[in-house]
């Protein structure tokens, strides 16, 4: 059975260093191991300036001191995630693990365990990033820490901001909720003029819009101001900042939007529209405030035809929530929405901003778990 056991990151591999004691017990000890919850952190040492590690580093002392089984995965960018993930949560590596078993009972005790605990150290893309890669909902389990600089999934589910409480809640708290995410079907248009090109679908956690609020993703991921107010704890003034700016220089777009395959809609001087799971986006944002993330149901904002001097006003109102008292801001629920749009738009997925787009369907899907 390991009595010590620790991570460290070579290549990209996490390679694991242990030592065994009474090696003629390996059977049954084995199969009390894996009856012990093994944890995945997967750490974006960039998070928030570079402070991921910082972090980390208190998190892996805690992990030591109370000698919990852990692997560490330190990413190189957010995006690596995705890889990592839909191997830690394949069929095939889990077999793989079997394979190497030498009787039925150690096979049995393997069988019987294959969930995989994901513990994220970073911000709201490498959570994105984790959702895409998980092969399967029913084995794997999500939990986050705090690190990035938006942090709008952690702030909707209420997620300490001590890294010391939302650990020790994540190792002691045994109760599980299951959450609903939500999946985009897309074409981007420079595929679109290209034949045989596949729509591609991804998902997310909070929420994906067109229009206003991705053109200030867009924005805010070229923006080095992001970089300079996140290094004195002022990062979400960059989204306000760039919010404003876009309302005056932002140009309003016809398009058709449709809701549980119900009538289509012509919408126009749309100005933006977006599929919420949770209450928050971009910083903080309260865009949907009656949003439930275990309903089943998107919750959308739609915000068309208005004079900037009311977009302006809307924008400094619904930090109090009050943005529904203009006639053309709405608020509705629906399963899936399609949107067309008359001319290419930036759309976002829990902030990233991959490409433009004319037509997308948006869906909500149930049952990833969740523990905090």
């Amino acid at each position: 059975m390991p009595t010590k056991l620790s991570a460290t990151l070579l290549s990209g591999q996490v390679y694991f260093r242990t030592k065994f004691a009474h090696s003629c017990l390996l059977s049954a000890q084995y199969r009390r191991n894996m009856k012990q919850k093994r944890y995945h952190f997967i750490i974006n040492p960039a998070a928030s300036s570079g402070k991921g590690m910082h972090i980390w580093n208190q998190v892996e002392r805690i992990l030591q001191k109370e000698q919990i089984l852990y692997e560490a995965h330190i990413l190189q960018n957010a995006a690596e995630a995705e890889s990592l993930v839909r191997n830690l949560t394949g069929r095939s590596n889990a077999c793989s693990e079997i394979s190497g078993l030498h009787n039925i009972d150690e096979v049995a005790a393997a069988e019987e365990i294959q969930e995989c605990h994901i513990v994220v150290l970073g911000g709201d893309g490498t959570l994105n990033a984790v959702l895409n890669g998980i092969e399967s909902f029913e084995y794997t389990i999500l939990s986050c820490i705090r690190t990035g600089s938006g942090n709008d999934f952690a702030g909707n589910m209420g997620i300490s901001t001590d890294t010391v409480q939302a650990l020790h809640g994540i190792l002691r708290h045994k109760e599980e909720v299951l959450l609903d995410y939500g999946v985009i079907t897309y074409q981007s248009e420079n595929a679109a003029s290209q034949s045989g090109e596949a729509l591609q679908s991804r998902r997310f956690i909070i929420s994906s819009g067109i229009g206003y609020d991705a053109d200030i993703c867009e924005e805010v991921s070229r923006s080095r101001l992001k970089e300079y107010l996140n290094k004195i704890h002022f990062g979400k003034l960059v989204y306000v900042a760039i919010g404003i700016k876009q309302i005056f220089t932002r140009k309003s777009k016809e398009a058709v939007i449709c809701m549980d395959d119900g009538e289509q809609i012509s919408v126009s001087g749309l100005f933006f529209v977006v599929s919420m799971i949770h209450e928050k986006e971009g910083g903080g944002v309260p865009f949907c405030p009656d949003a439930d993330a275990a309903d089943g149901q998107l919750d959308i904002c739609l915000v068309k035809n208005m004079p900037k001097w009311k977009l302006l006003l809307a924008v400094i109102l619904v930090y109090a929530k009050k943005h529904i008292l203009f006639r053309n801001i709405t608020l509705q629920r629906c399963k899936k929405i399609t949107i067309r749009t008359e001319v290419p738009q930036w759309f976002h997925m829990d902030g990233e901003t991959p490409c433009q787009i004319k037509e997308a369907r948006m869906e909500c899907r149930s049952g990833f778990r969740f523990l905090m």
